[in-house]
């Protein structure tokens, strides 16, 4: 029997691509999908899953604060985060919110093959290009960032780039191609990291502190 598993992640293009790797490796078999956490953790209260593939970036609740809640709900269900996010702040965090392993995005069938064999034994896998990063982030050597914006996402320094130059949610969502509720919420998640009321404040912020090239 195929062990049941859920796709969370809030691009339709990267879930059909995933079922189609899937399709192709055995011992599995997608049974639901979710865009943001909340539907992650109300699909789980209705069904059996032994693993989520777990996208970091999404709406509402991100992948990380899902996992933490999942886990202390559901801490056989296994977690394999897969994103485009790289850096060590990101990995550390998805780490230490119980994620059994973590994959970046322009992954092949080969290592997804080899992630799914390797957590479903209870072990840990990280893609083999990340291992620099965290070697480097352990050791304390991780490449300069501007000390302000350090906090933010790779996505939401995209974002506030935008907001920046001038580019409403709408035409933010439609250069990034993310839902216009994505992009909102970078906005809202970058104004709080940087402790910034509204919009106006946070490009002041980033203007003043010469943040952005």
């Amino acid at each position: 029997m195929p062990r049941p598993l859920l796709l969370a992640d809030d691009h339709q293009l990267f879930i059909d691509g995933m079922r189609l790797l899937l399709d192709r490796i055995d011992g599995w078999e997608v049974v639901g999908e979710a865009r943001n956490g909340f539907q992650v953790l109300a699909f789980l209260e209705d069904n059996q899953v032994d693993c989520v593939l777990m996208d970091i970036e999404m709406p509402e609740l991100n992948g990380i604060e899902t996992t933490r809640r999942l886990k202390k709900i559901y801490p056989a269900t296994i977690v394999l985060a897969v994103s485009m996010m790289g850096d060590y702040t990101t990995i550390r965090k998805m780490l230490q919110a119980g994620a059994d392993g973590y994959l970046v995005k322009n992954t092949g069938i080969a290592e997804l093959r080899t992630a799914l064999d390797r957590v479903s034994r209870g072990e840990i896998y990280i893609s083999a290009e990340l291992s620099p990063i965290l070697l480097e982030g352990v050791a304390g050597r991780k490449a300069p960032a501007p000390p302000l914006m350090e906090p933010l996402t790779q996505r939401e320094r995209e974002i506030v780039g935008l907001i920046v130059e001038g580019l409403t949610n709408e035409q933010i969502a439609e250069r990034l191609y993310l839902s216009p509720l994505t992009v909102n919420t970078h906005r809202k998640n970058a104004m709080a990291k940087l402790n910034c009321k509204n919009t106006a404040a946070l490009v002041r912020f980033v203007l003043k502190h010469k943040l952005l090239d």
